[in-house]
């Protein structure tokens, strides 16, 4: 018996692209979407879907587009039940122009992380920590560390990831002989050096960063979204070492992964994230790691 029933409860928006393609490849929304060996294609899209569900905490809108054109309209909700519809998805109503937003942005996915620091290397601080009102996480660097900050900046616009690293390395160096690894003006950095890990696939320093970055956040209650952004994308670095990624070629290591595990599944656990993300850590560890162990 399919878990949604009313279908008119289900919120209008976002409606998810699910393309099936004759190569047996998936994609959600124009990326593509990763496999385990043996893994049929729409198990995997499906599987990205319900995360997208579980982070928004309540079921989704689907298209579903077969090799053969066919469109099956569908919602998926977060524990993973699939209700297929008899009737095209309704279109949404136009919002009056006042009311105009953005989209919704799709949380990240194994082909395309969103939800990092922007690519300026700017630190993302968003709010006050509750408990320390006189810690600020959206203040800016002291004036003596703007210079730093700005080599940051031109090495990451100039295309030079390895440079920026640098930059970004010896800022959270300086940060933490002024004011300890804890503080919100270092946190906030090794959070940037996340960010560029990522954009230079280095996976492994990628997690680790991440990782220190959600824990420490958690553990000043940090304004909470962008600690679960660390903590997922954490999560998506993990699965790269996993798997092989066709974009990154070369990047896996499947050894690197069984040694992380523990610890990514204590950040996990630690900072909240949604279960299916737990859940999702604890499959693809059993189906292949075991050969690294």
């Amino acid at each position: 018996m399919p878990v949604v029933t009313d279908h008119d409860a289900v919120p209008l928006t976002p409606v998810y692209t699910i393309v099936i393609r004759e190569s047996g490849e998936a994609s959600v929304d124009g990326h593509p979407v990763e496999t385990l060996p043996g893994q049929d294609a729409r198990d995997a899209a499906l599987a990205n879907i319900q995360e997208r569900a579980a982070r928004l905490d309540r079921p989704v809108r689907v298209n579903a587009k077969e090799p053969d054109g066919s469109t099956w309209p569908l919602i998926v909700d977060w524990d993973g039940e699939v209700t297929p519809l008899d009737h095209p998805h309704p279109t949404p109503p136009p919002a009056p122009p006042a009311a105009r937003r953005a989209p919704e942005q799709p949380a990240a996915t194994a082909a395309a992380p969103v939800h990092l620091p922007p690519p300026t290397g700017e630190p993302v601080i968003p709010g006050p920590a509750p408990t320390a009102p006189d810690v600020d996480w959206m203040a800016p660097l002291p004036s003596e560390y703007q210079q730093m900050l700005d080599a940051v900046k031109a090495a990451d616009a100039s295309g030079n990831l390895p440079a920026a690293e640098v930059a970004a390395k010896d800022l959270e160096d300086a940060l933490d002989d002024a004011y300890g690894p804890s503080h919100p003006y270092t946190v906030n950095v090794v959070a940037v050096r996340a960010n560029i890990a990522v954009r230079s696939a280095k996976w492994a320093a990628g997690l680790e960063l991440h990782m220190r970055a959600a824990w420490l956040r958690h553990d000043q209650q940090a304004p909470r979204e962008e600690t679960l952004r660390l903590a997922r994308n954490a999560h998506f670095c993990w699965k790269h070492l996993v798997a092989h990624c066709p974009k990154h070629p070369g990047t896996d290591n499947p050894a690197q992964a069984q040694q992380h595990v523990q610890d990514l599944l204590r950040v996990l656990r630690h900072v909240e994230v949604e279960p299916i993300i737990i859940t999702t850590t604890e499959e693809w560890a059993a189906e292949r790691l075991p050969a690294a162990s």
